[in-house]
């Protein structure tokens, strides 16, 4: 567990890695933090200061001031730049210490903390014991602490025993080593989590367990990159992202400052999150999209149905980003913004080009499948691009009207792997009937080809589905008042679905994008949860792709308020 946790450490950047994990680490072992990193501010030399017993020191309360390197501290690292670790000292012993010290902290003992995920490495430890006995007085000295002092706290701390027990640590331990297969890694880490925050609403140390699921997430992640796998880390991130929100929504409001470290640890998670999607995306995905089969080869799968369903998850991955990028542009400044919404549009781009190099994507195989369809409609009409993408969205509609009527793999609402392996066993009406009977895919292409004026597309669509689908039940799924509270850690499908009448040519017919508008408006439920009020809808859809619940209507493009690009 100490190499795991090493190796980690060793790997971290500065920025982004040992600046949020110190901070978390001290809090949890009862320091107090008193100064975390900021960007763009000068901070005279530190990193983080904290007020806490000192170890090396008869556990004397103390005020200590961290610089922080990243892995090992070489000669590089020294002095040769004005970040060096050299000038870093210089600033906290001769400004910080001297000025900057609060009025109550002036009496404490202060300890300078080199701090790194590494050591100092023999041809400066020399330099460093020169410093640190130039500078020591009767009231500030100097500590080193390595990447072997910090796994040890972590272990003593975040990770001991009490707190990750013997079959906890075994989930965390097969979740590491099996970061290479994906499953494997994925389940174990489920496992752990499911088990860390059970009963975290009544949990006293709720809070603590959201840390050692954040520590653990990191060492995956840090796993992954060493493995160049980042699909266990990915999948991963999304469980944990909805585990934190869940816990932080489920934190009474009158627990102020336990809401607050909460929403803090989940706002870690979601950095490392959208961290592993970039690396994921735009590094891995979005290099091979425009390569003909690049990416269906990259399956290294000879079932179509291999190279189907992982293709929908590489789009689906693709345009969530995207979403994320559209959200969080509109809560940044204007220098910020541009950068967010540029972003935005390179996904979509990624995504069209995905759709043009592997006609698998034309042919979605599982109902379920029109969740990756839809956020890439939300995504295209954000973009007010949704021209770029109508031709896909009619020629989805050609592929499922011909695998209907010909009765040649048909989209089925089966989600069981064997069972869609075996797809389809044979031909008779009732095996097409049984795989069939219910639809959100059905429905959502009608009202998508109604919305961009498709008309003669729409009718053909139309059809085909009243010819041969008479026994399905085309519905949408809406959440009701207890969704808010499963929908994050579970998945369970607890709001309805509500069926919509099929389609027929009539004079005066009420279309179907009418009676799915309606059918948002009577069922507002979804509109009341805190992550919505938050504007985290790309976390609901998060929690849609990865428990593979429908997209409500209500966040069908074209529909409401979510699908403003304001």
């Amino acid at each position: 567990m100490k190499l795991v946790v090493r190796q980690y450490l060793q790997g971290m950047k500065e920025r982004g890695g040992l600046d949020i994990l110190l901070p978390e680490l001290l809090s949890e072992l009862g320091y107090e933090v008193i100064h975390h990193p900021r960007i763009g501010t000068r901070q005279a030399g530190i990193d983080v200061a904290a007020v806490g017993p000192d170890p090396d020191a008869e556990n004397r309360k103390s005020l200590f001031l961290f610089v922080i390197e990243s892995g090992d501290v070489g000669r590089g690292d020294w002095d040769e730049s004005l970040q060096a670790v050299r000038p870093s000292l210089g600033e906290v012993i001769d400004d910080y210490i001297q000025n900057r010290i609060s009025q109550q902290y002036r009496n404490l003992p202060v300890v300078v903390c080199l701090c790194m995920g590494g050591e100092i490495q023999e041809g400066i430890r020399s330099q460093w014991r020169g410093f640190v006995e130039n500078c020591s007085s009767e009231r500030v000295g100097f500590r080193e602490w390595n990447g072997d002092r910090l796994a040890n706290l972590i272990l003593s701390g975040i990770l001991k025993q009490e707190l990750l027990d013997p079959d906890h640590r075994s989930h965390f331990q097969k979740a590491v080593a099996l970061v290479s297969e994906p499953e494997e890694s994925y389940a174990n880490f489920r496992s752990l989590v499911d088990a860390l925050t059970e009963h975290i609403k009544s949990d006293p140390k709720g809070t603590t367990r959201l840390r050692q699921m954040l520590i653990c997430l990191w060492i995956l992640v840090s796993s992954g990159l060493d493995a160049d796998n980042l699909d266990a880390p990915y999948r991963a991130c999304e469980l944990a992202l909805l585990h934190a929100w869940d816990a932080f929504r489920r934190c009474p409001q009158s627990r102020q400052t336990r809401r607050t470290e909460r929403l803090e640890i989940f706002h870690h998670i979601l950095a490392l999150y959208l961290d592993v999607s970039h690396r994921l995306v735009a590094d891995k995905i979005g290099s091979h999209a425009r390569k003909p089969y690049a990416l269906s080869s990259a399956v290294q799968s000879h079932s179509a149905l291999d190279v189907n369903l992982a293709l929908f998850d590489a789009l689906g991955r693709t345009t969530l980003l995207g979403l994320w990028h559209h959200f969080i542009a509109f809560r940044s400044d204007n220098a910020e913004q541009a950068e967010h919404l540029l972003k935005r549009d390179e996904f979509l781009d990624v995504a069209i080009e995905m759709i043009d190099s592997n006609p698998t994507l034309l042919a979605p195989m599982r109902d379920d499948q029109h969740i990756e369809i839809g956020i890439l409609m939300l995504l295209a009409h954000m973009c007010y691009r949704l021209e770029e993408v109508k031709d896909y969205l009619c020629e989805v509609a050609s592929r499922l009207a011909h695998g209907y009527a010909r009765r040649f793999h048909w989209a089925t609402c089966f989600q069981d792997y064997r069972r869609l392996a075996r797809h389809p066993i044979d031909q008779s009406d009732a095996y097409f009937q049984r795989s069939t009977a219910e639809s959100v895919l059905v429905p959502f292409i009608l009202v998508g080809l109604e919305r961009l004026g498709e008309t003669e597309e729409l009718q053909k669509f139309r059809n085909v589905v009243d010819t041969n689908l008479p026994h399905m039940t085309q519905q949408v799924w809406v959440p009701q008042e207890g969704t808010d509270g499963a929908i994050w850690r579970t998945g369970r499908n607890v709001g309805f679905d509500v069926p919509v009448p099929s389609l027929r040519v009539r004079e005066n017919e009420v279309s179907l994008s009418e009676e799915v508008n309606q059918i948002a408006a009577e069922h507002r439920e979804f509109l009341k949860f805190e992550a919505i009020k938050f504007g985290l809808l790309p976390l609901f859809l998060v929690a849609c792709r990865h428990h593979r619940l429908p997209l409500p209507p209500h966040i069908w493009y074209g529909a409401g308020e979510f699908t403003s690009s304001e």
